[in-house]
């Protein structure tokens, strides 16, 4: 483990050259256009109503992390980028396990530049203590897409990006589905395999109402579902050496 940690600085310096200066323009653009929309619309806010400055900071959660949302384990297989790594003193489990730690990393970057960008917005909108409470509560987006895009890789997942979107969406509709489809026994299965989404939001409420412990309470479920992704997205990461000499 220690031997995998040495790796993290390595692994973060490659996935900011391969992915965020590679799509600066996009990253620059997002956040630019998010600073700009949150600073008209905190001009235009009357009251300290913040309702429209909330709901173009979740999109930029969403947006920042879609460039670090790719196949990883995947692309290592199709494209051979796997038997360059195994000729090092490394094993599977230490290089994965380090990606993942830079992947997260950077995607705690992103979620507070997208944070800081909305900030002039909500100072003129006099909601500042509504943005901490938004960034308490939906910051951990960019985080569990690159951890769904991960084990969604291992997976064997040609598109993780679409792969993290679409469980993630998903998770923030069961409850919508469980009410309107007599979904049954299928509802249990569901929850267990889609991220508890709504565990957010019910931690931005709880921070609200009563502070920030209780919101931290809230949030467990998302950390422990965090926590199992990576853990399965490791497990079969290991399996990376086989399935190379099989697509060979």
């Amino acid at each position: 483990m220690v031997r995998a940690l040495r790796l993290v600085p390595g692994l973060f310096r490659f996935t900011g050259e391969d992915v965020i200066r590679g799509r600066c323009r996009f990253f620059g653009l997002t956040l630019g256009t998010l600073g700009v929309l949150e600073l008209l619309l905190g001009v235009r806010a009357v009251g300290g109503e913040t309702e429209g400055l909330g709901v173009l900071l979740m999109l930029g959660f969403w947006f920042v992390a879609g460039p670090l949302c790719r196949s990883w384990v995947d692309e290592d297989i199709r494209l051979g980028h796997a038997a360059l790594w195994l000729q090092k003193p490394v094993r599977p489990l230490e290089f994965y396990f380090a990606r993942v730690v830079a992947l997260v990393g950077w995607a705690l970057c992103a979620a507070l530049a997208v944070g800081l960008s909305a900030l002039p917005g909500f100072v003129l909108a006099g909601g500042v203590s509504q943005l901490a409470e938004l960034i308490f509560g939906a910051g951990w987006i960019p985080t569990i897409l690159v951890v769904l895009s991960f084990l969604g890789s291992t997976l064997g997942a040609r598109n993780g990006a679409l792969f993290a979107y679409a469980v993630l969406i998903a998770g923030f509709a069961l409850p919508g589905l469980g009410d309107s489809l007599p979904v049954g026994v299928a509802q249990g299965a569901l929850e267990v395999v889609l991220p508890p989404a709504n565990a957010g939001l019910a931690a931005m409420g709880s921070m609200h109402d009563q502070g920030i412990l209780e919101g931290v309470a809230r949030l467990w479920p998302l950390l422990i579902y965090t926590a199992a992704c990576v853990v399965l997205g490791l497990a079969l990461a290991v399996r990376v050496p086989s399935r190379l000499a099989q697509s060979l």
